[in-house]
């Protein structure tokens, strides 16, 4: 091994000149002397085109040190391969005896322990000098590297310094170092200035395609930039001037964390006349778990993916789903809302995809639109999407993969741009297993799933039962302790809508006093059917059906699919009675 034993050197050497004995190099032995030449040398310089500039600007800076102290200055890719040296050129004559020069590789496994190698094995700033090196040929020799890390932590290469034995000195490391350090700071603000153009053309895009209208005015008030919504109303000169205020902007200002520089943004909102949607400062409660939902249901307003919504009945699926369309690039485009467990399986298609003239009988003279026509270019919400029949899921997974639809009655289809918001208190997955859901379906729009908490699980019952008061024009309603109690220890089976109805009758009997625990009407205090009559009584079988509906209805939240499981009838049939006596389904 010559006369230099492992036991001598460093832990780093000695792991080094393990794995060169691993890898049967021997170290008298001629050195692997393979120079890359020609187009793969020009190719690989070419990949790394910008690290070379980079390098040759600070290189450039050193090379009258480098050249004085008879020395060379290297960069190093992350195999091993030099691309670029500057130096002494009678040191680099004798370098290149070794082929210490552009196209070689001085990787471990090639030229055995060297501090390129050791650098890029280690990933750490090294010194290897003399008899250190591996091969007694490399021994004249005294080297110190440097990694090169890019901004996002990858090792991209070596900085190194090499010079002969005889001319060490220990500043080498130091400036092999400092020289890195300067190449990774000019790499990381190479990268900020790139991010923050693709930034401001991001953010120009976005603004664009936003169908609100926005300004950005500087502190002078001038208009510095404008999306083509407001530039329709302020004109199309506006740029630079002054604004002075239009009807429907609202101002919002914009600072830095020293509030030194800020900016103003105008946004012009939908005119009251317009019905409004929910939006997500329309859902109101603190608990942790409902923030948590609206936080994931936010982030999935800005993709185009499909939204899946699981919650019991009343937990707000469709007030969710407003606000995710109300969010998204869409919101100035139709929300189309859906109730699938209330269509009959025989008017699905002519629901969903509309129908031509006299396509069947009793249809409207003149045709009609269905619901995703109305939907395109908007949202549309498929609430209690797991009730559908496996004959409506099958048409609507043709317009899910299609993205066209065919009305009843024509023979030519038509596109549609939608977005699909579906929601069930049902578990899907199960549906699938047991054969009630399709399974193609059910992938097709289980793109993002968001599972609302019921109420019985949610920490803000109280808070949130003094905002629903205040919106039964109650603001000076008190709940007394034990009516707050009580709240919290009811099941709340038909979740938020429930509440709000209890509340509505409570403040009724309370007559703008506080709300107790007799002014609560919750299910369990609900009288049976044999408490409301005597018991010579009979009622009429319209009577007792309507009864019947009305209590399967409240203990099941309004969902018809359930009601109709407690009555034993169908879905349809359910559906049919109560249009037939003019009932309200939730």
């Amino acid at each position: 091994m010559s006369s230099l034993e492992v036991n001598d050197l460093s832990q780093m050497m000695e792991n080094s000149w393990k794995r060169c004995q691993r890898y049967g190099l021997k170290s008298s032995d001629p050195v692997y002397d393979d120079i890359i030449t020609g187009n793969r040398i020009r190719e690989i310089t070419q990949q790394h085109e910008q690290l070379i500039l980079h390098t040759e600007q600070i290189f450039a800076k050193m090379n009258r040190l480098i050249k004085q102290s008879g020395q060379m200055a290297l960069l190093i890719d992350a195999q091993g391969t030099i691309l670029h040296s500057v130096g002494d050129p009678d040191f680099s004559n004798r370098a290149e005896m070794v082929q210490l020069q552009v196209g070689a590789n001085w990787e471990e496994r090639r030229k055995g322990t060297n501090a390129i190698g050791l650098a890029l094995t280690e990933q750490t700033a090294v010194r290897v000098h003399a008899e250190e090196h591996y091969y007694t040929s490399n021994r004249f020799l005294t080297c110190a590297s440097s990694p090169i890390f890019s901004p996002d932590g990858q090792l991209i290469g070596v900085i190194n310094i090499s010079g002969k034995k005889e001319s060490y000195y220990d500043y080498t490391l130091t400036l092999a170092c400092l020289a890195a350090d300067s190449l990774q700071n000019k790499l990381i603000w190479e990268k900020t200035s790139e991010e923050h153009l693709i930034t401001l053309k991001e953010l120009e895009y976005t603004a664009q395609n936003v169908p609100m209208p926005l300004l950005s005015l500087d502190r002078d008030n001038r208009i510095v930039r404008a999306n083509q919504a407001a530039l329709r109303i302020v004109g199309r000169d506006a740029l630079g001037k002054e604004f002075a205020g239009a009807k429907g902007f609202a101002m919002e200002t914009i600072c830095d964390d020293r509030h030194k520089v800020w900016r103003s943004v105008a946004i012009q909102r939908k005119p009251h006349g317009e019905p409004r949607l929910y939006e997500f400062q329309d859902i109101i409660g603190a608990c942790p778990k409902l923030l948590h939902t609206k936080e994931i249901a936010r982030k999935a307003a800005l993709t185009e993916y499909p939204v899946v919504l699981l919650g019991e009945s009343g937990t707000g699926k469709e007030l969710f789903a407003q606000s995710i369309h109300s969010a998204s690039f869409r919101s100035a485009h139709p929300f189309i809302a859906v109730n699938c467990s209330a269509i009959p399986d025989s008017l699905v298609e002519s629901e969903l995809f509309g129908y031509e003239r006299g396509a069947f009988t009793g249809a409207n003279k003149e045709g009609s639109i269905g619901k995703f026509e109305a939907a395109h270019k908007g949202t549309i919400f498929l609430d209690e999407i797991g009730d559908m029949s496996l004959r409506a899921q099958a048409a609507l997974l043709r317009v899910l993969q299609e993205n066209t639809i065919t009305p009843v009655g024509s023979t030519k289809s038509k596109r549609i741009d939608i977005r699909i918001v579906a929601a069930t208190h049902r578990n899907l997955s199960e549906e699938v297993r047991e054969g009630r859901f399709r399974a193609d379906l059910y992938y097709r729009l289980k793109g993002i799933q968001i599972t609302l908490p019921p109420l019985r699980e949610r920490s803000d019952l109280v808070p949130l039962s003094y905002h629903l008061l205040q919106g039964h024009g109650s603001p000076s309603s008190i709940l007394t302790e034990q009516a707050q109690m009580k709240l919290q220890q009811y099941h709340w089976p038909g979740n938020i809508r429930e509440l709000n109805s209890v509340l509505l009758q409570a403040s009724f009997l309370a007559e703008g006093g506080p709300i107790d625990v007799k002014h609560l009407q919750l299910e369990e205090d609900v009288p049976e059917l044999g408490e409301f009559t005597q018991p010579e009584a009979t009622l009429s079988l319209k009577d007792a059906e309507m009864h019947a509906i009305k209590k399967a209805l409240r203990q099941t939240g309004g969902n018809l699919s359930k009601a109709a499981a407690l009555l034993q009838i169908g879905r349809t049939t359910l559906y049919r009675k109560i249009q037939e006596y003019d009932m309200t389904p939730f």
